[in-house]
């Protein structure tokens, strides 16, 4: 305003100084308009929260692959870490297969509830493979839930033809449209099949709650989703997690896919790490300078119960 206000007596006292130099009062109020303009301080640069230093520092320095998506359902903005990452997705699929069995239900005017028992809440909660592999039959394996997936919009999601469905290799980009289906307005489930599979994805059975929820606090809703699976040894494992974090003025879909642990612990400690780095970027969102695009980062190393 101080600006402003100097630009304004300056151009005043030129005009009076120039007499007849053809500035009229409308012309005064247009410079005037401009330095105002000029003088409005730049709005702050919305952190990316998957390469704050902490994270970017930590992911250099680990053992493995890690990649990541999250998208701000507030802003709509989103940001993602290794985008090129395709990585086996373990039992996050599970997600993927109970969105599939609620469309497929609902087109023929089921209710899922009713036609399958207690089969979708062992395999969400607690992560029963065996519960998986009957529903995975069901929808028609591979072929089912291609066809989902290619309405949902999925474009990096290859599924296992084989029936080893926790083999299928997805990118974390991938998971988010995953959560996208459960988190708002969808062409493909009703809000009767939102809320069921939501209300076992906020029920998950205890020990198996680590993952997206990692710095979250209490009273905050976290609807999640973990795999993991040990790939070639006990000692190079795949540790993921997808979920939707809402509330205390936070919501947002985070997947971290993480792959060539050296430990179940290890893979799990990560997606601790970046999801509270996460929780914590968007409680000051706006604040902070950027540091640099996580879209185009690759970090310098290359994610219940498990399929």
């Amino acid at each position: 305003m101080l600006v402003a206000g100097i630009a304004v007596l300056i151009i005043i006292l030129i005009a009076s100084a120039g007499g007849s130099s053809g500035i009229t009062p409308k012309d005064l109020a247009k410079k005037a308009a401009l330095a105002k303009a000029k003088a409005k301080p730049k709005a702050a640069v919305v952190v990316d929260p998957l390469i704050t230093p902490g994270v970017h520092d930590w992911i250099a320095r680990r053992k493995g692959d890690v990649s990541a998506a999250v998208l701000n359902l507030k802003t709509g903005k989103e940001w993602l870490l290794n985008p090129d990452a395709r990585d086996q997705t373990a039992s996050i699929i599970k997600a993927d297969i109970l969105e599939t069995l609620l469309y497929q239900n609902t087109k023929s005017g089921e209710s899922v509830a009713n036609a399958e028992g207690s089969v979708p809440e062992g395999m969400i909660e607690a992560s029963d493979n065996d519960d998986a592999t009957a529903l995975w039959d069901q929808i028609g394996g591979s072929t089912g839930i291609t066809a989902y997936n290619v309405l949902a919009g999925l474009t990096q999601t290859t599924p296992n033809t084989q029936g080893f469905w926790g083999e299928t290799t997805t990118s974390a980009a991938d998971q988010i449209k995953i959560l996208e289906q459960l988190s708002g307005p969808s062409k493909l489930l009703t809000k009767a099949d939102q809320a069921y599979q939501l209300s076992l994805m906020t029920d998950i059975d205890p020990g198996e709650g680590w993952g997206v929820s990692g710095g979250v606090p209490k009273g905050v809703t976290v609807a999640l989703k973990n795999g993991w699976v040990p790939l070639t040894s006990n000692s190079d494992w795949e540790v993921n997690s997808i979920g939707w974090i809402h509330g205390d003025d936070h919501d947002y879909l985070l997947a971290v896919l993480t792959a060539h642990d050296p430990s179940e612990g290890y893979g799990i400690n990560t997606i601790r790490r970046i999801a509270a780095s996460v929780y914590r970027t968007f409680g000051t969102e706006g604040v902070k300078p950027a540091t640099a695009s996580s879209k185009t980062t690759t970090s310098k190393t290359k994610t219940t119960r498990s399929s």
